[in-house]
Parts: C-alpha cells; structure tokens; sequence
C-alpha cells in the first residue's frame, strides 16, 4: 500500500508496527500546533490521535488527501465530526477497547475510598502507625446504586454482585428485562440516591446528564454514603459534593474526571481528606492504549481494503446504496431522533413501517438510520450505521422492520413506531418532490413540517388563546418563531402544534408555557 499515515499522539509501538507491516508508510509527529498540524496533514491519508490532539474544521480544510480519521478511545469530542462528514472524511473509535480498564479503575476507588487506602499509605510514609484512623468499611451486604448501564456500569455491577452488594440502577433506555438478565434492580433516578450507600455515575455528558448528581439528589442520600464518578467532568457538581462532604453527610468521594482539566487549583475537592482524585486515568492501563490502538490500525487497514470499519462514527458515503435512498435515510436518522425527544418513557421495541413504493426496496439503510438517530440522543456521537443496531440489543430493544401493501395519501411514507413503558407513540415522514424531509403525522395528527433544527412539539386542549400564549412568551423572552404547523383532533378536543424557532427554549421559558395547566404535552427537541 502506498497510502500515508500520520501518528499525531503517543501510542503503542504494536500499532505502528502492525501498520508497517501492511504496507504503510508511519510518521510519527506528536505535540503539532493547529497551525503546523494544517501544514503537515496536507500529504497524508490517515491520521491517528489520542485525546491530545484536536482535529478541527480549519485542520480539515487543509486536509486534501485524508481519507479516515482513528480516534484511539471512545470520545470523540476532540473531532469536528460534522465538518469531517462534509469532507468525506471517515471517523473510527475504539468504544469498547477500554470498558474492563475502566470499570475496574471505578472499582480501586470504591474500594480505595471505603477502606481510605490512599490516606493510610500516607500516613506509613510518614512513619505513623495509626490503624484506628484508617477504620474503614466492608462492600459487603451494601447497596450500590448504579446510574447508566452501558458497558462500564454493566461491568461494575457484575464486580459488584461478586463483592456481595445489592445493586440498584437507573438507566432510562436499558429495557427491563435486559436489566434482570444482569441481576440489576431498575428504579426511579431520585430511588437510586435514597437507597444507595455507594453511587457511581456512568454516563455521557450531555445536556441532560450535566450536574446530574446535584445538592438536591445529594440531600436524598443516607448520610455516610459515598460518591464516585469516573465517567465525565460535569455529571457531578463538585461544589454541592464538597459541601457534602464538609457537612458530614457524606463519608467521603472520588473522582477520575473533572469539570476542568487538568485539575485547577480551586477544584473543591483538593482541600478535603475524605476524597480520592486521579487525573483522568481510567483508560489507562497498558491492555487497554494495546487494545484500542490496534482496534483502529485493524479499522483502517480495512477501509483502505474497502471493507467498512466497524467502529465507523460517520459514513459519509453509504457504499451499495442508490442515489434516491440517500434522502430517506436522511429522514429515518432525523424519524429517530425525533421520536427520542418525543417519547419520555422507556422504549422497549422500535417498529419501523414501510409504505408505498419505499416499501418495495431494499431499506436495511433506512431502518439502520433509524436506530442510529435514536441511539445518538442516548449514545452520544460515537453511534454509526456500523454499531447501532448491536447497541440496541445491548439495552434491550427489540426492532422490527415492517412493509405494508396498504394505500395511503402518500407515494412513499416511513412510520416509526416506539413501544413505550406507558403506551404507543409514533411519528411519519416522507419525502416530497424537493427532495426534503417532511414530518407529515405525530401519533394521529397531520402536520407537515421540516424536521431539522430547534423546534417545539406541543400537545394541548384545542381552545382559543394558547397559540397567542406561545407567541407571548417566547417573544419576550427573545425567541423568534420560524413556522407553525397545526394537526387537530376533533373528537379528542386536543391538538398538536409544532414551532420551529431560530434558538434553544430553556427549562424556564418551558415551565411558563406550561403553567396554566392547558397542555398535555410539551418537548424541546433538536435535529442538527
């Protein structure tokens, strides 16, 4: 192969060599600057990074032979994801290279933090010998509340049930029956805190998920519990965790990630005994830098053989697939997406329903795109055609794919139908002689709107007054309406109404629309 790849962080030796051994020309360069990283990757195919280096839209740009990006990790933060797509350059990660590092990395702490092993092994190097100090607690017969079970989380809980633990867990997208094959109780967020002795976080962050263990939340929890979160800086408000701890209610806490990073000097955890830091190390272990580098070596070997890397973030360009469905996936990610932000139960089955001439075609693409829409709002960014339908099965969530012969008013519609803790929800889209993407049903009202940017899904009584409401309130709080579409229901008195605005509406301005107690339903949902 003559193809050029460029090493732009420190990663093992078995990578480069592995690569080298394919045919491939290796440079090593770490420690480039924007400006010389634009420079440099001008003659190269590939590159490869950690999370030190930062790949952005000006560093594409310049970016005229690259072909495919390797992340070796999971996030891909440190990646304009969107500007590599509109370059058609591939995104690949190693999502799974370092759960066990992880997983157990949250374990040392817990067990770090119940049996203050860092605070002991330095009072021994003081040459103190003070054992009645360093009491600590058995994991036995404890409960540990577990929030998010992904991979990580599934994986601690495992560790756990073989301590002796009960473990309890919040997971809104994990069906139940998946969590009883796991031996996991499911409860209520706000349940996990209060029944918990231990709890630790594993989930992405996201603008749910940020300051998710808060003072509130904290409150909640028995006093002389425990907090550890070795997923991301930011689900965790560490000033309502230190105030915690400095009031006694908690007995102690541990992080391996922070809201800044690297560590400041005015991290509130820094002053207090009772807490165990490390600096971002979770992944951190020979194995997994082994396992992750040479997952993305073998996912890039095999795009320059034409295969699809399995760990593929993006595909720009579907290979197999004809020009006219490449619009309909296009609205089965945006179908997905939509019904995510919709729906606020668990979803434990996705039904997508084929109708019209679409029905006629081969639309494994279309449902793909489906799951992938969904599973980005859950996943975060890392979801691909490649993964997603293997991360459904993880959660437990059944997907049927359905053509039907009925007539409807349309040439060719698409139904994605959600099966709910609570009942059935579904929305419908086709695409129209401009080749858009239209949202024609919610449930069953019609509507016709354009699913993309920030727009307002409203289920409300039908009565005069609350269209004014709307356009009342969020003009004063400097929102401006873009379009309106209206679908009624007469023999229910209700109707849906969906606003596409120009910016994100915020829990407050949400919380006033909702005030008078006239709509049933209200969500904020944005399709980029």
């Amino acid at each position: 192969m003559n193809e050029k790849i460029l090493i732009a962080d420190e990663v093992s030796q078995l990578g480069i060599r592995r690569l080298e051994s394919a045919g491939f020309q290796v440079d090593v360069k770490t420690g480039l600057s924007e400006d010389e990283l634009c420079e440099t990757i001008k003659e190269y195919n590939a590159i490869i990074i950690r999370s030190s280096t930062k790949i952005t839209e000006k560093i594409l740009s310049n970016a005229k032979n690259l072909k495919i990006i390797g992340r070796a990790g999971v996030g891909v933060d440190n990646i304009n994801v969107e500007a590599a797509t509109k370059y058609g350059i591939v995104v690949v990660n190693s999502p799974e290279g370092n759960i066990i590092s992880a997983a157990e990395h949250t374990f040392g702490l817990i067990i770090s933090l119940l049996r203050n092993i860092p605070q002991a092994d330095r009072s021994v190097r003081n040459l103190e010998w003070k054992r009645n100090k360093f009491t600590g607690h058995e994991l036995y017969r404890k409960t540990i509340g577990i929030i998010g079970l992904g991979k990580v989380g599934s994986n601690v809980a495992k560790y756990a049930k073989a301590f002796g633990m009960k473990v309890i867990g919040y997971d809104p997208y994990i069906t139940l029956d998946r969590a009883r094959e796991m031996g996991i109780v499911l409860m209520p967020l706000d349940e996990v805190f209060k029944e918990a002795d231990i709890i630790t976080v594993h989930v992405p962050k996201t603008k749910e998920t940020y300051h998710l263990v808060n003072e509130e939340r904290i409150q909640l929890m028995k006093k002389g519990s425990y907090i550890v979160n070795a997923a991301r800086g930011g689900v965790v408000d560490e000033n309502a965790v230190a105030k915690a701890l400095r009031s006694g209610h908690l007995a102690g806490a541990a992080s391996d990630v922070f809201e800044n990073e690297p560590i400041v000097p005015d991290n509130p955890y820094i002053s207090i005994e009772n807490t165990v830091l490390t600096p971002h190390i979770g992944a951190a272990t020979k194995e997994a830098q082994v396992n992750v580098i040479l997952d993305v070596v073998d996912q890039i070997i095999a795009f320059f053989d034409g295969r699809i890397p399995h760990g593929a973030v993006n595909l720009p360009a579907f290979r197999g697939v004809s020009d006219d469905l490449l619009p309909w996936i296009d609205l089965a990610e945006r179908l997905g997406k939509f019904v995510k932000d919709l729906v606020a139960d668990r979803v434990n089955k996705i039904e997508i329903v084929y109708y019209g001439d679409i029905a006629k075609k081969n639309v494994n693409s279309i449902s793909i795109s489906v799951l992938k829409g969904y599973l980005i709002k859950v996943k975060g960014n890392y979801v691909s055609f490649v993964n997603a339908l293997a991360l459904a099965n993880e959660l437990g969530i059944r997907y049927t794919e359905i053509k039907e012969s009925v007539d409807v008013d349309f040439k060719s519609m698409i139904t994605v139908r959600v099966l709910t803790d609570s009942g059935i929800r579904s929305v419908s889209g086709t695409i129209l002689s401009d080749q858009k993407p239209r949202i024609i049903e919610i449930d069953s009202y019609r509507v016709d709107a354009f699913p993309e940017g920030y727009l307002l899904v409203s289920r409300h009584r039908d009565k005069p007054g609350i269209i004014g409401r709307f356009g009342t309130i969020l003009g004063k709080n400097n929102i401006n309406i873009a379009g309106m579409q209206l679908g009624r229901n007469l023999s229910s008195g209700l109707a849906v109404m969906i606003l596409s605005v120009d910016s994100e509406v915020n829990d407050d301005v949400l919380e006033e629309l909702l005030s008078k107690g006239d709509i049933e339903e209200l969500r904020s949902i944005y399709l980029s």
